[in-house]
């Protein structure tokens, strides 16, 4: 299958150790600003987020697309993701696992393109894994986190609602734990002023919105700089990331946070 891409942009599939990646570029390297790493959602792919990325290069944005695990090219199990309990026992493994393999992609963009600010983003599952990040990586520049929602205690509860109990695996009560543990809602000081955008669909019938907006009223909190903080709920938008997220946020990242 052929994907859409401008004529100004440039596409490659590169693999970063393990990990099948495309990178979206605009063709001429003088008009690069910076470099985001875009997770795509829950049974998703990073062919998936082609078009989006290719929206981010006209704007002068290197992206890169890497597939998580069992999605893609890494998909070794067959996993059927319309399947809730497959979603509950698998999700936050994936996630996990994203997160645990990071730091390959910030290292490959830091010796490949020296003095290149770097962003996190995603939509969904990928949105979860980008807020976490932000949280945890501190020199990261910038986050873009579509229909999400970082209140990882509450993301537990949900899944939880579609486990059996004595049939599920103790590892995944244990990666239960690291994303308690680690719950961004408990550490908003690790945001604090930086520059990070909250966009939610109003419509969203799969992550609620008011999940992700009363992490931003613990995070508003922490700012001084409340100009750095957007959340926003977009009327009549489903669980999709609409062209006036993409605008939005791309205004923001140039014109507030100077990404």
């Amino acid at each position: 299958m052929e994907y859409l891409k401008i004529e100004g942009s440039e596409m490659n599939k590169i693999k970063i150790g393990e990990i099948p990646v495309i990178v979206v570029e605009p063709r001429e390297n003088g008009k690069v600003r910076n470099t985001i790493i875009f997770y795509h959602g829950w049974g998703s792919c990073k062919e998936n987020q082609i078009f989006r990325a290719n929206i981010f290069a006209s704007y002068g944005y290197r992206v890169l697309l890497p597939d998580a695990k069992f999605h893609g090219e890494r998909d070794t199990h067959e996993l059927d993701f319309e399947d809730e309990v497959v979603s509950a026992n698998y999700l936050l493994r994936v996630i996990m696992h994203n997160i645990e393999e990071s730091p390959s992609l910030f290292n490959y963009v830091k010796e490949n393109y020296p003095g290149s600010k770097i962003a996190v983003a995603g939509h969904s599952m990928g949105a979860i894994t980008a807020g976490g990040l932000y949280g945890f990586k501190k020199d990261l520049d910038m986050a873009f986190v579509y229909n999400g929602i970082n209140d990882w205690g509450a993301v537990v509860d949900w899944l939880n609602e579609y486990r059996d109990e004595k049939n599920t695996k103790y590892e995944v009560f244990r990666v239960d734990e690291f994303f308690l543990d680690m719950n961004p809602m408990n550490a908003p000081y690790l945001f604090k002023d930086r520059p990070i955008v909250l966009y939610n669909g109003e419509d969203d019938d799969v992550i609620n919105p008011k999940g992700q907006e009363g992490f931003y009223k613990v995070l508003e909190k922490e700012y001084e700089n409340k100009d750095l903080l957007d959340f926003r709920k977009f009327e009549k938008v489903p669980h999709d990331v609409s062209t006036d997220m993409l605008e939005e946020s791309i205004k923001f990242a140039k014109n507030i946070a100077k990404f």
